[in-house]
């Protein structure tokens, strides 16, 4: 196969598995965090989620606040998306280096969510401030933002737990995220 189509190929193998894994772990955390059910963004990703969740949801049940069923698919769809591109790359499969990228992915996707949640909750802010949306992202960036907020007071009447929440995030993409996606093509390619 001509590189540019198998680059091709693997590109797109990729964003759209990642597109979906998305929407999968913002279900997951809006479960989690018990984001209001009735948002019309929470009613999008759950009926857009929901033909593969739902049967699965019958025979796992969930374990407190957390859904067994979404994580569960999440981890099957991201071992398939590296068994899938390692294959389109190097046609051959390495299990080892297969679980560790598809951990270091999932890992990876949940930061950059989070990321991009708290970006989208400071510009909503100052745009929107009482808006639906922006209470459903104080909901969801909530796990990493509440605590923050009990340390960092606010500077002159503004929040600036934002700032210390997005350095956070990435030195943990940099510190748990990158060594397990290195040792993951590392494996495969060696």
């Amino acid at each position: 196969m001509p590189v540019p189509v198998q680059s091709a190929l693997i590109f797109l193998v990729s964003s759209l598995f990642d597109m979906y894994l998305f929407i999968l772990i913002i279900r997951l955390i809006l479960a989690w965090v018990g984001a209001n059910y009735f948002d019309p963004v929470t009613q999008f990703i759950i009926k857009f989620t929901d033909p593969i969740i739902k049967p699965l949801r019958r025979r796992i049940p969930n374990v407190q606040r957390i859904e067994v069923s979404t994580l569960l698919v999440i981890v099957f769809l991201e071992l398939c998306k590296y068994a899938l591109v390692t294959m389109l790359d190097s046609g051959m499969l390495n299990l080892s280096g297969v679980i560790l990228l598809a951990t270091g992915d999932t890992l990876k996707i949940m930061i950059q969510t989070f990321f991009y949640a708290i970006l989208l909750q400071v510009v909503l802010s100052w745009v929107q401030p009482a808006s639906n949306t922006n209470y459903l992202l104080m909901q969801f960036t909530s796990p990493i933002m509440r605590p923050l907020h009990r340390i960092i007071p606010n500077v002159g009447g503004f929040d600036i737990t934002p700032i210390p929440a997005l350095l956070l995030l990435q030195v943990l993409q940099i510190l748990i995220v990158y060594p397990i996606m290195s040792m993951g093509y590392g494996a495969i390619y060696t």
